[in-house]
């Protein structure tokens, strides 16, 4: 940017300083400068205070001659100002701050065509539906999230990425059985619709992502091999502690029956704390151990449907109807589980110790390359 502008001051011809001003621009989309970055060179080309903002999703961005931001809401008046149009439509407004014509500069009406344009074209690119808003800048979401990252710049993740500062989101920890990037796109723009709120997302390892969302608490169909955990609601600057806990809920989530029956961190309570415990000192449990042989026997399927049944159904007949099988099959097999356990699973301590370690195995021990085929719900 100082190239060019060293560049443009320098050129005496009318007409070719015309064109290196398309150039400025030109180069300023080539380098992906964000919305921010372009405000701040327009300000010092047209040495004067230059501001954007996009209406839907409410990011503002203001800055004087000196490329230092401004806090403000919007334009004020009398300025030279210009309608940013994507797909014939307004989506928001730059401006010149040019209270005097005296003050004026000569290329001020092509500044601010050009300025306009390049930022339809970084909406476009970042705000778009083609362009599934957010799922571009996995930086900025791991600097909102980062509990290393400091005021300003947690304040200025949250800005480019289209949050107001205070604002209150919800974040959601979305795990997939396959990659996770596959699905994010339909899927953002699914709890987008569903919120009518601005919605970033970005993929953080091959089977989790997280999304960001304000408006209501988010609700949309899941589609099949994910699962979905919601953090509780926090401002944006402070979103990374609801992000924390649909990190913890999410190991939860994913065991449950209907993957479309999201869990919201909250709901979970205490036993969320199951999810810190160190998972070498609950592998070397001895019940955890005796579930994960139980797992792994010839009957195990059947025997740890069993097993999670009886942790919440009242009776061996309810188990029995629950898996739709005979009633005297299913009292043989709980007799082939205390066994193989060392305790009685049918009291009522028994019942507990036996969904506790088998939760705990879920957490902690059950292989992660293959889906346990029994899920459970936290009781």
């Amino acid at each position: 940017m100082r190239g060019l502008l060293n560049r443009l001051s320098s050129i005496d011809s009318s007409a070719e300083r015309g064109l290196q001003v398309i150039e400025f621009f030109d180069q300023l989309l080539a380098h992906r400068a964000d919305a921010e970055a372009v405000a701040r060179a327009t300000a010092i080309l047209a040495e004067t205070t230059a501001g954007v903002i996009f209406d839907e999703v409410g990011a503002v961005h203001v800055v004087d001659p000196a490329g230092r931001t401004i806090d403000t809401s919007g334009p004020g008046p009398d300025v030279l100002i210009s309608d940013i149009i994507v797909d014939n439509d307004p989506v928001g407004r730059v401006w010149l701050e040019r209270r005097d014509e005296a003050d004026g500069h000569e290329w001020d009406e092509l500044i601010i065509a050009r300025f306009a344009l390049t930022m339809a074209a970084l909406y476009s690119r970042s705000y778009g539906d083609d362009a599934q808003a957010g799922l571009t800048h996995p930086e900025l979401l791991h600097t909102l999230l980062s509990d290393d990252a400091d005021e300003a710049e947690t304040a200025r993740a949250a800005r480019l990425l289209g949050f107001r500062m205070g604002q209150p989101v919800r974040v959601l920890a979305v795990h997939a059985d396959a990659r996770v990037e596959k699905i994010l796109p339909a899927f953002r723009a699914a709890v987008a619709g569903a919120t009518k709120g601005r919605t970033v997302a970005a993929a953080m390892t091959n089977d989790l992502a997280v999304l960001i969302a304000a408006g209501p608490a988010p609700r949309a169909l899941t589609p099949e091999g994910i699962a979905v955990c919601v953090g509780p609601e926090a401002a944006i600057e402070q979103c990374g502690r609801s992000w924390a806990r649909a990190r913890r809920g999410i190991r939860f989530a994913a065991l449950r029956a209907d993957p479309s029956d999201w869990i919201l961190a909250e709901d979970l309570g205490c036993v969320l704390a199951l999810a810190d415990l160190d998972s070498q000192e609950i592998r070397s449990l001895p019940d955890v151990r005796a579930v994960g042989e139980l797992a792994g026997s010839r009957s195990g399927s059947t025997d740890m449907k069993i097993l999670d049944q009886l942790g919440r159904q009242g009776s061996l007949r309810e188990v029995a109807a629950a898996l739709h099988m005979h009633h005297s099959s299913v009292a043989y097999r709980i007799d082939r589980i205390s066994d193989l356990l060392g305790f009685d699973v049918r009291s009522s301590d028994g019942r507990y110790r036996g969904r506790t370690a088998l939760l705990l195995w879920h957490l902690h021990a059950a292989p992660r390359t293959t889906r346990p085929e029994i899920r459970i719900r936290p009781a």
